[in-house]
């Protein structure tokens, strides 16, 4: 009998792997003329991905391999930098086929700052939004690329074939749902095609979504002119943009142990939406602000879904009810 094969987080600590990887690295580095100064860091392995730097007489590179969930980020990355070459980390080469990506490093990231200025994460959202607006017109492009769509129009089929999946698995599965939770949020479904709905009649269209923006997936720019370049795609879809505003503003609220109501929450929202007054008045930018939320949950949702699935036992029973949450939760007030 044949042995089972390793798990992904199993490969990426092989000997074997490591191989593959600097032989692949040597390559690139000679294509370029670059001259590698030291040995390849030792992985840095979560189930979700692994990270790998390359001392360089250019500077330090980085090398990253994502869970299979999140395959298509190397390719996502390769074309958001022909859209938008000043605002994301243009890779210096992929490896399309196994997903593999080198960039180069920037500094330090925003987190590094330790700032609670609200100015800093207005900087963020208002960045990101000038990234999501030249997107907008290269959706197809994207998506040839491999960023799955969620648009809110089929959100609430969405939600209810998953309920389908998560009520089918043993109950004894981190993921399984019983027949009162599984009703529970079905009975939400309405709420959230109604919040579809509410998206739809604004007319801001669909784009980047980051689904993981914060000050760590950002450099500090080289000066304060130049804008910030974003990276760490993987959780990305194509969807609305103001979902982008999810996870910021739980950071947020988290950090500085606080409400959304608190003033600087407050600045940084319009300071994103203000951006967006080319397509609808503020007024009613500000209306779609809460199904755009509510919507962002499901995102991180189906992406923490996409991992889970190929995620070892251990990361299934730590994070598969952290991702059910999203789900249980979907149609609750986020403001």
């Amino acid at each position: 009998m044949n042995s089972p094969a390793p798990h992904q987080t199993e490969l990426w600590k092989s000997a074997a792997w490591k191989s593959q990887v600097e032989s692949w690295v040597s390559q690139v580095l000679a294509t370029f003329n670059i001259e590698q100064t030291g040995p390849v860091s030792e992985p840095r392995i979560r189930f979700w991905s692994v990270l790998l730097t390359i001392p360089t007489d250019h500077g330090k590179l980085w090398f990253k391999e994502n869970n299979p969930g999140q395959f298509q980020e190397a390719s996502i990355v390769a074309a958001l930098a022909e859209i938008a070459p000043e605002n994301v980390v243009t890779p210096l080469a992929i490896e399309p086929t196994r997903g593999w990506l080198i960039s180069p490093d920037h500094g330090a990231t925003l987190a590094t700052l330790a700032s609670r200025d609200y100015a800093l994460w207005a900087r963020v959202v208002t960045d990101f939004a000038e990234l999501q607006q030249q997107t907008v017109q290269h959706g197809q492009r994207l998506t040839d690329a491999g960023l799955a769509s969620l648009d809110p129009g089929i959100a609430g089929n969405f939600v209810s074939n998953q309920l389908l999946l998560h009520a089918g698995l043993p109950q004894e599965h981190p993921l399984h749902l019983n027949g009162e939770q599984a009703d529970s949020i079905y009975a939400s479904v309405p709420a959230i095609e109604s919040a579809a709905a509410q998206l739809n009649a604004v007319g801001v269209p669909l784009s980047l979504e980051h689904n993981d923006l914060h000050p760590n997936n950002a450099f500090i720019p080289g000066s304060s002119t130049d804008p910030l370049r974003f990276f760490d795609f993987g959780d990305s879809y194509w969807a609305h943009p103001f979902s982008s505003l999810y996870v910021p503003l739980g950071v947020m609220k988290e950090n500085w142990e606080t409400g959304y109501d608190d003033a600087r929450i407050r600045r940084v929202i319009s300071a994103y939406l203000e951006r967006w007054t080319g397509y609808a008045p503020l007024p009613e930018l500000r209306k779609a602000l809460e199904p755009a939320l509510q919507l962002g949950r499901l995102n991180r949702y189906a992406s923490w879904l996409r991992l889970l699935i190929h995620a070892d036992d251990e990361s299934m029973r730590t994070y598969g009810p952290h991702a059910l949450q999203y789900l249980q939760t979907i149609a609750d007030p986020v403001l």
